[in-house]
């Protein structure tokens, strides 16, 4: 189409100069009010992102003009038109689009959050392989909610956890329908090529070799290898070795009415503070962390409590089932083999309790915590010995009394052995369970003797003697994604040459050191190993997290939220770190708003 200034001047009427200049007029006006429309929004979505990644509420109870709370997003935006003339304005001078509508509210929502999804799926895209932790838990409003993470090495060589969002399951919790609900959110992650771990815990809808939810996706993911949580796992052979002799189910029942006794009564908890006495943490049935606690806190404070039971009985103002009972706990301080089980528990959690948070961190590959299960084993089987018995026993008699010394009349029945001789085969026989179980529990470690290859303690010993079998691991299980031959020159040129070995930190240290020396172009499938390496995940704790996130999100004054809002609350508040970083890259608010169109709108966003 010919342009006003191509036409010839006898084209030029009056008419059609005055029709093309209303024209130029109107497309102008459109585009400046299309920029004002966008400036307005583009506050809109700071403080939507605000509130998101801060966790915060965004309606109030009252919203009206009269009212002193109308919820942080009014109050937010309405402080910020104190000293921004866009906001200003758009208030004062707009009757179409304030943007404080709750459906608004719900559509700025959506579109950080579709925002932020695409930028996974991008970094996913680009990632050599991929891995999901699933977990499922019940939220206030007594709704099931299913927690997925995808783990993956990015572009950089990071290894990262992105959590991709809450999904509705109460329909149905068997294998089938949780399949059937990954199946169908999963698909644009390429998931069935680039599966190589799937992280649960060991719940038979899960973790069933047969028909749990880990055989349906190994059907259309061959190469999705189950691994059971290690925190779940070492949670297991804590519980199961508690369980396994009177003695210690008493001892833990008793140690947990501590907590209990204390929680009941600020009176009580007065007493404890003023004896210098930390506070008692809750006893957990499913989380033998919070048990080691409270061993830990009662050793620790012994004779603070002892002088905390002792005020409480000496106090006239108590009632009587208070004294009864300071008075039972008391005795129970006092008797030897509660203080025995006591330290023998200590010195065993003092270690599993170190084990249990590097398992649970973030970034730790499943080497690392492949590594430290085996040293906790070695450290059990050392406490096996009759000097470690012996410590324990003496530090116990000097607490209490060592019952050796006590007068046979006094022995029941079942007592009349030796008393030493007795707790000496207790003893025992706990460490010897505690062995019994950890292999037993984590007996599938064989079948990742492939994390071998690169154990950069062991680069010496394998420039001598390669790891044979360690490499037909990884073949058997992941062979269609490496070339056998190239890898195994790389391997070889690895452990020969020391200047390719970094520091000899960490896995991730080790990744991050190859991407700055470009040596994932110079040696691709190496690169691609340690990248499967770092993929593969030890522990569903990211998933756990999340479900912290989703009991701050979902609160008692909360609990009527969408499905599809919660989700998207979620992703922002537990990715903000990723959030900040999309806030300063340039076509972020273009981005953004791109989804916000999407949706019905009265308002013109688009440039003519």
């Amino acid at each position: 189409m010919l342009g006003y200034d191509a036409l010839s001047p006898a084209h030029r009427t009056p008419g059609f100069t005055g029709g093309l200049r209303s024209a130029h007029i109107q497309v102008a006006k459109h585009n400046e009010t299309v920029k004002q429309n966008r400036a307005f929004l583009n506050r809109l979505i700071d403080v939507t992102s605000l509130l998101g990644r801060q966790e915060l509420s965004f309606r109030g109870h009252d919203e009206s003009s009269e009212s002193s709370n109308k919820g942080n997003y009014r109050e937010f935006t309405e402080t910020l038109a104190k000293y921004d003339s866009v906001l200003a304005t758009q208030f004062q001078s707009s009757a179409v689009f304030s943007g404080m509508s709750n459906s608004i509210q719900n559509d700025l929502i959506s579109a950080l959050s579709a925002t932020v999804s695409n930028e996974i799926k991008y970094e996913i895209k680009a990632a050599p392989f991929l891995a999901w932790q699933v977990d499922e838990t019940t939220d206030i409003a007594c709704r099931a909610q299913l927690s997925v993470i995808i783990r993956y090495v990015d572009s950089a060589g990071k290894i990262q956890e992105r959590f991709i969002g809450f999904f509705y399951v109460s329909g149905g919790r068997d294998a089938q329908s949780v399949f059937g609900i990954l199946n169908e959110n999963m698909q644009g992650y390429n998931f069935r090529e680039k599966l190589v771990a799937q992280t649960y815990d060991g719940a038979a809808v899960m973790a069933s070799a047969l028909n749990g939810l880990q055989a349906k996706v190994k059907a259309i993911a061959p190469s999705a290898m189950f691994v059971h949580c290690y925190a779940h796992r070492l949670n297991l052979v804590l519980s199961q070795g508690a369980k396994c002799f009177s003695e210690c189910r008493i001892f833990f029942a008793s140690l947990s009415g501590f907590a209990t006794f204390f929680s009941k009564s600020t009176k009580r908890s007065s007493f404890l503070e003023s004896a210098g006495c930390s506070r008692l943490p809750r006893n957990v049935p499913t989380r033998w962390n919070f048990t080691s606690r409270i061993v830990s806190t009662v050793a620790n404070n012994y004779d603070a409590l002892l002088q905390t039971f002792e005020n409480i009985i000496a106090d006239k103002t108590m009632d009587d089932d208070t004294l009864d009972c300071a008075k039972g706990f008391l005795m129970k301080l006092e008797y030897f083999e509660f203080v025995f089980m006591l330290y023998t528990f200590e010195q065993i959690f003092s270690e599993t309790d170190v084990v249990y948070d590097i398992v649970q961190q973030r970034a730790m590959d499943v080497l690392y915590c492949k590594k430290r299960i085996e040293s906790l084993l070695a450290y059990v089987k050392e406490k096996r010995s009759e000097g470690a018995f012996q410590t324990v026993y003496a530090k116990a008699a000097h607490l209490t009394s060592d019952p050796q010394t006590e007068r046979l009349r006094k022995r029941r029945l079942s007592q009349l052995q030796d008393p030493k001789e007795r707790y000496r085969n207790l003893y025992m026989a706990i460490l010897d369970n505690l062995s019994e179980q950890i292999p037993r529990r984590f007996v599938n470690l064989e079948s990742m003797r492939f994390l071998e290859l690169v154990n950069l303690g062991k680069f010496d010993e394998m420039r001598q003697i390669f790891p044979e079998e360690a490499f037909q691991s990884v073949l058997k299980t992941y062979g269609q994604f490496f070339d056998s031959g190239r890898l195994r020159s790389e391997l070889q040129v690895l452990y020969s040459n020391q200047d390719l070995q970094g520091n000899r930190g960490k896995l991730c240290d080790f990744l991050l050191f190859m991407k700055d020396m470009k040596l994932d172009s110079a040696m691709p499938q190496l690169y691609k190993l340690l990248s499967l390496v770092g993929t593969i995940g030890a522990t569903s704790a990211g998933v756990e997290r999340s479900f912290s996130c989703l009991k701050r999100l979902k609160s008692y004054t909360r609990n009527t939220m969408g499905q599809g809002r919660l989700s998207s609350l979620a992703l922002l508040a537990i990715e903000r770190t990723l959030v900040k970083s999309l806030e300063k890259t340039p076509g972020w608010y273009d981005r953004v708003t791109d989804h916000f169109l999407l949706k019905e709108c009265r308002v013109e966003f688009t440039f003519k």
